[in-house]
């Protein structure tokens, strides 16, 4: 997601949408794969990682060098709208939502290792496209490169998440899918923070055309991509699991019939919780922090420290919520997050432009918001049944790009030149957003969170009461 700031930091069992590379699809389970000769290969799944953390760094590392080059003070910010940094992410979102429901038919009806080979070479290709956007400084390039990258991890997260079955013991499959997360967690962020000393390399002046070595960020691009693309040969070779497939034009319907069955239910009170939450933080408020070097007057490298803050600070926010749960699901943490995200999104719109305040209120803000998250991850996969759950989870993560767009619309339109609103000012819409967030919670969503968990813990007291009661005889 291309979203790196909401990342899973410790894998507690339930997907987590993070970046491009990993929201298309759902965790895959190992019912589907029963049938299948398993390879259980510990290399193997070396590989698949080493692939998986490698393709995550790339996407990350050429989004985030177009959000500082677009952004305010940006060498291409003259060629682009205001709040440039927002058509970055939605070239990443927007293939994603146009495009999930299809690629995963690929990885049907051929190899997941052969789609993943594919995928891979083709992400070299893009890197040299983008090595000779960065070369001629030339932006529409790189934005194609950019979009470009986007369908082709559209394609990748399918095939990676279902060979996982294929090449993991059933009994290992909760660890490996744990430590994919964990280690897209890690290439995010490492990401992130490669892109903000890059661009300075770049563009050392900040004027376009940029002066500085114009080859390094394409030419790290490239080399990670190679580096991938040899890390899928490593791959141990699957079986095609339906040949006589055939590949349909199939983008929405799955999400239409899944919202039909659950419209109107606690579960869609969840998905539609979650994806207006997703807008507010993953869609409005990480794009503000890439404006803040212009605003403090720092360089891009000094500046990548407060998007680590929001990143690393709710992937522990996420940590300890999981942590404080034990073993049940807690809705009661919901609001208690949304206040607290609510009110350090206020506060970071009007506090003075100092470094250090902005860096402890983004902290905050990331903190509190996975005591949001935590409860309605869990939820969406405890209430949904074994039946739906697929649906349901792909639904969710649709849900979550969908929220992105938004927000990135939202941020265009604040930014344009007929509204102007400082970057900082933003986090105040994000603020009204959050309230109105509260607002929802107490007139009927948190009810129907605390009486949809509280049903499933009343039915076990009553069958182990009724257990109790049994004497052997009547077994």
């Amino acid at each position: 997601m291309s979203f790196p700031a909401l990342l899973l930091l410790h894998y507690r069992g339930w997907p987590y949408p993070v970046s491009s590379s990993t929201i298309s699809q759902p965790l895959v389970s190992a019912e589907k794969y029963a049938h299948v000769e398993k390879q259980p290969s510990s290399r193997g799944f070396g590989f698949l990682n080493t692939t998986q953390f490698l393709n995550a760094f790339n996407d990350n590392l050429l989004k985030q060098m177009l959000m500082w080059g677009t952004a305010a003070g940006g060498i291409w910010a003259s060629q682009i709208a205001p709040g440039g940094q927002a058509y970055a992410s939605l070239c990443l979102a927007i293939p994603f939502i146009l495009l999930s429901g299809f690629a995963g038919q690929f990885s049907d009806r051929y190899s997941k290792r052969a789609v993943i080979i594919v995928v891979k070479f083709m992400e070299v290709l893009i890197g040299i496209m983008a090595l000779v956007g960065f070369l001629v400084g030339n932006l529409w390039v790189l934005i194609t490169a950019l979009v470009l990258i986007s369908i082709q991890s559209t394609f990748f997260s399918p095939a990676k998440y279902g060979i996982l079955p294929e090449i993991i013991e059933e009994k290992l499959l909760s660890r490996a899918n744990g430590t994919l997360s964990m280690f897209t967690y890690v290439a995010c962020i490492l990401g992130i923070g490669a892109a903000g000393p890059l661009y300075d390399l770049y563009a050392p002046d900040g004027i376009a055309p940029p002066s500085g070595v114009l080859w390094i960020p394409g030419a790290a691009i490239v080399l990670v991509g190679i580096l991938g693309m040899i890390a899928t040969r490593g791959l141990p070779r699957v079986p095609v699991q339906n040949p006589e497939m055939k590949i349909r034009p199939i983008f929405f319907k799955a999400y239409r019939e899944t919202w039909r069955d659950i419209r109107g239910t606690p579960l869609g009170a969840v998905v539609l919780a979650w994806s207006y939450f997703y807008m507010i933080v993953a869609g409005l408020a990480i794009l503000i922090p890439a404006d803040f070097a212009d605003l403090l007057g720092i360089t891009r490298s000094k500046a990548t420290p407060l998007l680590l803050c929001l990143a690393v600070s709710l992937g522990i926010g996420d940590y300890t919520a999981g942590r404080l749960s034990g073993h049940r699901i807690r809705p009661g943490m919901i609001p208690v997050g949304a206040i607290g995200t609510t009110v350090m999104l206020f506060a970071l719109g009007a506090i003075p432009l100092n470094y250090y305040l902005i860096a402890s209120c983004l902290s905050l803000a990331g903190f509190l918001a996975g005591f949001i998250m935590v409860p309605l991850q869990t939820m969406t996969q405890q209430l949904a049944s074994e039946d739906q759950r697929g649906g349901v989870l792909g639904l969710w993560n649709c849900g979550s790009f969908v929220g992105i767009v938004i927000g990135n619309v939202i941020f265009l339109v604040v930014k344009s030149k007929h509204i102007n609103m400082a970057s900082n000012h933003v986090f105040y819409i994000c603020g009204v957003l959050g309230l109105l967030l509260v607002v929802l919670l107490y007139t009927g969503w948190q009810k129907q969170f605390e009486e949809a968990v509280a049903e499933p813990a009343s039915s076990d007291r009553k069958e182990q009461g009724n257990g109790a009661g049994r004497t052997p005889d009547d077994k």
